[in-house]
C-alpha cells in the first residue's frame, strides 16, 4: 500500500497547541494536530520520604522525564548534592533549570540504553542511586544499575491517567488529513490504538510513523517497516528534523 499524500502530522503527547514545536512545523507548511491520551497528575508528597531523600548520600540521581523534574521541584526537592543524569537533552535542560543543578545525558542515544553506556555508569559497586520518575514504568534502568553493584531507590512523583476519546468527528478529521503520526511513549501508542475504530485500520496502515526507539517500533502492529522511522531520541530538534525529511520525501 502506498503512503497517503496528506501533509498533516498527528503528534501524540501531552502539551498545549500551538507551542514552539507546532509553530515551527507549520512554518515548513505542515499542519499539526496535538493530542494526548494521557493526563499527568502529581502524587501526594510524603514529607518523611522527602526528608530522608534529602539527607541520604546519593552517588547518582536519574531524572527520567520533564514531568519528574517538574514535580520533584514542586515538592521541594532542590540542593541535594549528587551527580545528576537524564535520558535526553530536553529533560536534562529542563531539570537543570528547575532543580538548579548540572545534569548530564547521552550525546546520541537518548534512551535508557544510551544512559547505561556512559562511562560513569559502568562500575557502580556499593553506590547508592535514586531514580525520580512517574508511578510504574520500565525497570530496565534500575535493573541494570543494580546488576552493576549499586542499590537503587525510586521516588515516584506523578502518575499517568488515561484520557478516553469519544469524538468520532475528530477521528474522522485525522483520517482525512493526517499522513504522519509521531508518538514517543508506549502508553500513548497503546491508548491511541485502542481508541481507533476498525474503519481506521487502512489509514493507520498507510501512515508514516516516527518513533524514538526500536522498542516502540516493535509495538506498532501494522504498516511496512520502511513506513516507520526510528529517530533514536524524543528530543524536539531530532523529531523536527525527521518530520522535515519526511515532508521532503513525500511532497
Amino acid at each position: 500500500m502506498n503512503p497517503v499524500t496528506h501533509k498533516a502530522v498527528l503528534l501524540l503527547r501531552p502539551g498545549k497547541s500551538p507551542d514552539d514545536f507546532t509553530q515551527q512545523l507549520r512554518k515548513t507548511g505542515r499542519e499539526c494536530f496535538v493530542h494526548s491520551f494521557i493526563e499527568i497528575e502529581p502524587l501526594p508528597v510524603n514529607k518523611e520520604q522527602l526528608t530522608q531523600i534529602k539527607q541520604k548520600h546519593w552517588d547518582g540521581i536519574v531524572i527520567v522525564s520533564k514531568n519528574a523534574a517538574h514535580y520533584a521541584s514542586r515538592a521541594g526537592f532542590s540542593g541535594v548534592p549528587s551527580k545528576y543524569y537524564a535520558v535526553g537533552p530536553g529533560t536534562a535542560s529542563f531539570a537543570c533549570k528547575h532543580l538548579n543543578t548540572a545534569v548530564s545525558c547521552p550525546a546520541f542515544i537518548h534512551q535508557s540504553e544510551g544512559l547505561l553506556e556512559l562511562s560513569e555508569l559502568q562500575k557502580l559497586q556499593q553506590q547508592n542511586w535514586l531514580i525520580i520518575r512517574g508511578e510504574g514504568g520500565r525497570e530496565l534502568l534500575a535493573d541494570a544499575i543494580r546488576a552493576r553493584g549499586a542499590s537503587v531507590d525510586y521516588w515516584e512523583v506523578y502518575r499517568r491517567k488515561q484520557l478516553t476519546l469519544n469524538d468520532p468527528e475528530l477521528i474522522q478529521q485525522w483520517i482525512s488529513s493526517v499522513g504522519t503520526i509521531v508518538v514517543t511513549s508506549a502508553e500513548q501508542l497503546g491508548y491511541f490504538l485502542s481508541s481507533m475504530p476498525n474503519s481506521a485500520q487502512s489509514w493507520l496502515d498507510s501512515c508514516q510513523w516516527i518513533v524514538p526507539s526500536h522498542r516502540l517500533k516493535g509495538l506498532i502492529p501494522f504498516g511496512q517497516s520502511d513506513n516507520i522511522k526510528v529517530t533514536g531520541s524524543a528530543a524536539d530538534a531530532i523529531l523536527m528534523n525527521a518530520l522535515i525529511a519526511d515532508g521532503k520525501t513525500h511532497d
